[in-house]
């Protein structure tokens, strides 16, 4: 603190705008400055209001952990996987096929993603449906296969019974042994099915095609045996046979090249040509 000798060389050298003393003017500025006010730290917490907004949203954040978090099962090229889902539930992925679901909310709505192929048995409890771009199935507790690739979506039932909706809103109910295919145009084929016919051949290594196109069949060796095949066949090559997983893939390339009079070849590890 200046003291009084101090003050009054400093005044001596200003001049003051009214008539008072230098210890009069230090003394009235001294007491506005007492009279001033304390800045007050406001606590807005303290108001209920916002109290009740930051539970709500605490409690939303949660929300949106349960409802959001999502697992995703993929199986790679040349495997299988068998999982099991939060109710119980058992589904077996073809190679080069991937769900996804949320966990946390399962217990209020069973559902999921699929993208390939896959066998499921499913729990009874709240309906489940299996989603995908190509179509939708919505079932109970029952045991079915669901093929999604490439725009290609086909339902086959094992038991219970499977609903199989179209993306257009299109539907067909399922019984045993029965199987649906959404067609290009939008509207459901439903055919029944024997058990010459086995659409879950791939879950004991067996694959069984009946007029399919011979670049689907070399797709499905590529998945299967984790190998990519470089070729420039026709389109229009319909192939009919069956072969069984196990087998090494050059027995596999010689059955589907040979009732055409094609030719592989390996060109390394894991890449072959067919010509």
């Amino acid at each position: 603190m200046p003291g009084e000798g101090d003050i009054e060389d400093f005044f001596k050298k200003v001049d003051v705008a009214y008539h008072k003393s230098p210890e009069a003017v230090w003394e009235h500025l001294t007491k506005k400055i007492g009279e001033q006010p304390l800045a007050v730290r406001k606590n807005y917490f303290s108001r209920p209001w916002i109290s009740i907004a930051a539970v709500f949203l605490m409690l939303f954040g949660i929300l949106a952990v349960l409802k959001y978090y999502t697992i995703e099962i993929q199986s790679h090229k040349g495997e299988h996987l068998v999982y099991s889902l939060p109710d119980g539930s058992k589904v077996s992925l073809n190679a080069e096929s991937k769900l996804t679901f949320h966990p946390f909310w399962w217990r209020f709505s069973r559902k999921l993603n699929i993208e390939g192929e896959a066998f499921f048995a499913i729990e009874k409890g709240r309906p489940f449906q299996a989603v995908s771009r190509a179509g939708k199935t919505v079932v109970l507790g029952t045991s079915f296969n669901i093929y999604s690739r490439n725009g290609k979506y086909q339902v086959s039932c094992f038991t219970g019974k499977v609903k199989v909706v179209s993306p257009g809103k299109q539907e067909a109910m399922l019984l045993p042994f029965f199987s649906a295919e959404i067609m290009p145009d939008g509207k459901i084929s439903v055919n029944e099915f024997t058990d010459k016919i086995k659409t879950t051949d791939w879950m004991n290594n067996m694959f069984s095609f009946t007029s399919v196109p011979l670049l689907s069949v070399i797709k499905e060796v590529e998945r299967q045996y984790n190998i990519e095949i470089e070729t420039n066949v026709s389109p229009d090559l319909i192939y009919t046979g069956h072969f069984q997983g196990k087998r090494d893939v050059d027995e596999i390339l010689n059955l589907l090249c040979k009732p055409f009079g094609l030719k592989f070849e390996k060109i390394s590890e894991r890449r072959y040509r067919i010509n």
